[in-house]
């Protein structure tokens, strides 16, 4: 099942018809495409990272897998025209978001602290992923006031924020790498 869906027949006798039908919906599912396979990707990789399982990580992974799965529908709720003016289906999205991105977080570092992943990070990699699966989560939690407050647009023209967060959470790690190899000093042949 995808956020599109066309209802009137009409929509299919040309290319403009189509786009009044199911522009909002377009980029709904866009949106909801980019979010959950951005998630997919990075769980794929933090399983790949597991050197064991447990069950209590296999619980809170069996929450993040909800999480995701609820995408399509929250996200569809922000692309439907007929309550485009409410703020609750982008509040329910934003939760939905956040709730994806603080249970990757809590599996990464459950497994962490349990001695489940492949290889120990260095020091301050579990802080530089917990802040990078954060971000987001923080972005579109703010953004829920703004929904009620100003409008829901208002509010998810703010989960854009998530771009420069980002972009700043990655140039940090990447001075704290740059830095650690520095002190390390040169590689040797």
């Amino acid at each position: 099942m995808t956020t599109l869906e066309v209802d009137d027949a009409s929509a299919w006798t040309s290319l403009d018809a189509l786009g009044d039908a199911v522009g909002a919906q377009f980029v709904a599912f866009a949106i909801a495409f980019a979010v959950i396979s951005g998630y997919w990707l990075r769980h794929h990789r933090l399983i790949a990272s597991f050197a064991a399982i447990d069950t209590v990580v296999i619980v809170a992974n069996l929450a993040l897998v909800a999480a995701i799965v609820l995408l399509p529908f929250s996200t569809r709720s922000v692309g439907d025209p007929g309550v485009e003016d409410l703020p609750l289906p982008t509040a329910v999205m934003a939760v939905n978001v956040a709730a994806a991105s603080i249970l990757h977080v809590t599996v990464f570092a459950l497994a962490w602290r349990r001695g489940l992943l492949s290889s120990s990070p260095d020091p301050a990699e579990p802080s530089d992923y917990m802040l990078a699966g954060l971000a987001p989560a923080a972005v579109f939690l703010v953004s829920i006031p703004v929904a009620y407050l100003a409008s829901p647009i208002a509010a998810q023209l703010c989960w854009l924020a998530v771009i420069p967060a980002g972009y700043a959470v990655n140039r940090r790690i990447a001075a704290r790498e740059r830095a650690r190899d520095r002190a390390d000093g040169p590689a040797e042949p």
